[in-house]
């Protein structure tokens, strides 16, 4: 079985973000979707396990899938609303930054009959929403995990930028597609497990480097940048945090995140103790959350 520094997997790896480092792991693939199954209850990327990738070192790539095993499963509805739950995951609860990537999954051997006329409009419907979402202008590219003859009619179509093969070889296109380079990653037969957990082994295309990849911001690495107890108290506070500030429900990283304040919007501090900022959001005079600090700037 061919081993590589990247994987996938549909299950939570925060327990394991180190050992997984350890194992000489540098890239993590994990999941958006509308909503968890019985089978997979920890399928959906959060914020907190995003962290705690990023803190041991490891880069994540993000793929949305809801089944999308069957050609049923594409229209351009559904991929209008696949795009703005992509988004909200994405920019309102992880804090994926600008300018990486949200792999979209056909996890089937699609005709070139189904992909004119279900999944490229999915992919259209996708695109609008990322639009609309990121204010005329996508924050986010757009990868397609699934066949060679997917991954180069979407491209064709300019519907996608990056490919992400399948381990399904005989799938339409992909033999082509890998004897062309055309492909940004491929993932490896058979899946297996590491570290008890269920993986698949993917390698990135040496002449292609840049398959979307991302870090998110830790709260916990700035801590030499807090301001003191006090400091900036009633005052138009403007976040520089590029992915986003998270908000939570009390002051510390055990607290739930319950939303997120976009890079460069403005809040207003009511105080500041141990680090941590009681924000309003909405300016009129409520408590809203708290956020860290250091992420925090006078407007």
């Amino acid at each position: 079985m061919a081993r590589s520094p990247i994987i996938d997997t549909p299950f939570n790896t925060t327990a394991k973000a180190t050992a997984l480092r350890g194992e000489g792991i540098e890239t993590v693939i994990r999941y958006y979707n509308f909503r968890n199954s019985n089978t997979f209850p920890d399928k959906c990327l959060t914020a907190e396990e995003a962290q705690a990738l990023t803190a041991a070192g490891l880069n994540l790539v993000a793929v949305f899938q809801q089944r999308q095993n069957r050609a049923s499963d594409f229209s351009r509805q559904i991929g209008l609303r696949a795009g703005r739950r992509a988004h909200e995951l994405a920019a309102d609860k992880v804090g994926q930054p600008s300018g990486s990537a949200i792999y979209f999954a056909v996890d089937f051997d699609a005709s070139a009959d189904e992909i004119d006329t279900l999944i490229k409009p999915y992919f259209e419907g996708v695109r609008e929403s990322l639009a609309a979402e990121g204010g005329g202008t996508p924050q986010y590219r757009v990868g397609a995990y699934g066949s060679g003859l997917l991954g180069k009619t979407l491209t064709a179509a300019g519907l996608i930028e990056l490919t992400w093969l399948s381990m399904s070889s005989g799938f339409r296109g992909t033999r082509d597609a890998l004897a062309a380079g055309d492909w940004h990653l491929h993932q490896f037969f058979p899946a297996t497990t590491l570290l008890g957990l269920g993986v698949d082994f993917d390698e990135s295309n040496p002449a292609k480097p840049d398959f979307g990849s991302f870090t998110v911001e830790e709260e916990e690495a700035h801590d030499d940048l807090v301001p003191p107890d006090g400091a900036g108290q009633g005052m138009p506070m403007e976040v520089k945090a590029r992915s986003g500030l998270r908000l939570r429900a009390g002051p510390g990283t055990n607290f739930d995140i319950i939303g997120l304040l976009p890079f460069g919007s403005q809040v207003t501090v009511q105080e500041i103790v141990d680090g941590w900022a009681k924000v309003d959001r909405d300016g009129d005079g409520a408590v809203d959350g708290f956020a860290f600090a250091s992420f925090l700037n006078q407007a």
